[in-house]
């Protein structure tokens, strides 16, 4: 391999190194008008240990593993569309695909000869919307970054490699120039949208969706699958040493719904057989 990647990749690092380390945008919360600085300002006069510490932004871990999962997903239907495409565009041997194939391809990483708009234009713009996805769902800089070499990495190795070999320019690529990429470009331009008063207009969603592809598409996944999606973990046909069971024992595994646990009088189980509910409003 030449030098020139690797100078590349030394330049983008050093460039990494000096805003990753920085606090993530938007972890101090200042007053939105003068009434409530003076109020903040008189309450830190009366507790100031209580008021010392600032909050600070938590991730939604939640929100990013079904991030993940639908990614995961989406591979599955890019890889379809790029199998019925011709291979003179994809340049994959359809012939040979299948699980012998994809451990040799993951045992053999190579340097890609693909065009330059794949490796420099198409690869940064991805790692750029997986960084911003990250930022999205409350990841600091270091954090997202991670996130974003997490899916390039997901998608060299998943199902890309039951066609070709997993790229070395790729593996770096995506993440570093996308990340800087999301931070210098996508991100200033996503709070400039949401920072306009009155809301954004067609050209404002169409940007918006255009630097967060996977969020607009994980949104429309959740409308077509139902909003209000839950699995639980119950018992059927279960029986009670005493009394009657008053309630399901389940465990909700959906985002943003509750836990509900069996009522303290409804006794030991006995005869338990395990099986998983699915409920979905539309």
């Amino acid at each position: 391999m030449s030098r020139g990647p690797f100078t590349l990749a030394a330049f983008a690092a050093l460039a990494l190194s000096t805003w990753l380390a920085r606090p993530a945008c938007g972890a101090v919360v200042e007053p939105r008008n003068e009434i409530e600085a003076h109020q903040v300002d008189g309450a830190a006069d009366e507790t100031p240990e209580a008021t010392s510490e600032q909050p600070a932004i938590t991730p939604d871990w939640k929100g990013l593993r079904r991030d993940t999962w639908y990614f995961l997903g989406y591979q599955v239907v890019v890889v379809g569309v790029l199998y019925a495409l011709p291979e003179g565009v994809t340049h994959f041997d359809k012939s040979s695909a299948g699980l012998s194939k994809w451990w040799d391809n993951v045992s053999n990483p190579h340097r890609d000869t693909d065009d330059a708009y794949l490796n420099w234009i198409t690869h940064p713009y991805w790692g750029a919307a997986y960084y911003i996805r990250g930022r999205e769902r409350g990841l600091s800089r270091w954090q997202s970054f991670g996130y974003s070499a997490l899916l390039s990495t997901l998608y060299e190795y998943g199902a890309e490699a039951f066609f070709e070999q997993p790229s070395y320019q790729d593996l770096w690529i995506t993440p570093v120039i996308g990340s800087l990429l999301g931070e210098f470009v996508f991100s200033p331009l996503r709070e400039s949208i949401k920072a306009k008063p009155g809301g954004p207009d067609g050209m404002d969603k169409f940007l918006l969706v255009l630097t967060d592809p996977l969020g607009a598409a994980n949104e429309l996944t959740d409308r077509i699958f139902g909003v209000e999606t839950q699995v639980s973990l119950v018992p059927m046909g279960a029986t009670r040493l005493s009394g009657s069971l008053t309630r399901p024992l389940a465990t909700t595994i959906s985002p943003g719904s509750r836990v509900a646990w069996p009522h303290p009088d409804s006794g030991r189980l006995r005869g338990v057989t395990w099986g998983l509910q699915l409920q979905v409003r539309w």
